[in-house]
């Protein structure tokens, strides 16, 4: 695991920036909705947040593919269908503990603990906040019930699951390859320099 890190410690780091970014601006639109009195918009203006935050984990794991594609391809690097799954399990790990101390502090009648977990994840989830609130069973919002903090990263993980196995295998599941990708985001150019070598080596 420790190797593993090492070797995509940059793509961790950089889902839980984009995480905290969209966190932001979704916790943002939530305050707007929230003061409008609308409860229509504060739903939508969250899905529309998580959808933009699947989005960028969705590239960044294809990006990771797509750079470890040419490696697999000539043996170099064995093929983990899980890679980009760990790689999003690592980057919300925070999400994962929060629901934990939630359920704990739920199940255990723990205020304090129940009340400050909910707090950090207020402001570290908060593209999921307007669909925890907007969202209840019976009359009961998603947001006091303990579980639900547990579901949150599920599409996280799925995503970067489905968007790595893409890059890899250099396939689109969303129009969101290497091209379409911001600049930042695309294979670097010693990338694309040592897979063109490979290719012209293997046609010898």
């Amino acid at each position: 695991m420790i190797a593993f890190f090492k070797r995509y410690s940059y793509e961790c780091v950089r889902m839980m920036l984009n995480q905290f970014a969209i966190s932001m601006f979704g916790f943002a639109l939530a305050m707007t909705a929230v003061k409008a009195k609308s409860d229509a918009l504060l739903l939508w203006s969250s899905i529309a947040a998580i959808v933009f935050y699947l989005i960028l984990t969705y590239s960044t794991a294809w990006r990771v593919g797509s750079g470890d594609r040419t490696g697999i391809r000539y043996g170099k690097l064995p093929f983990n269908p899980l890679t980009g799954f760990i790689i999003s399990l690592l980057a919300n790990a925070a999400n994962i503990l929060l629901g934990l101390l939630i359920m704990i502090g739920s199940l255990c009648g723990v205020g304090p603990l129940l009340g400050g977990a909910k707090l950090v994840a207020l402001l570290a989830e908060g593209m999921y906040q307007g669909v925890l609130t907007a969202i209840t069973l019976g009359e009961t919002p998603l947001h006091d019930l303990w579980w639900s903090y547990l579901l949150i990263p599920i599409p996280a993980l799925v995503t970067s699951l489905l968007g790595y196995i893409a890059g890899a295998k250099e396939f689109r599941i969303i129009k969101a390859g290497a091209s379409d990708l911001p600049e930042s985001d695309r294979p670097s150019r010693k990338e694309l320099k040592e897979q063109k070598e490979l290719d012209k080596n293997s046609r010898k």
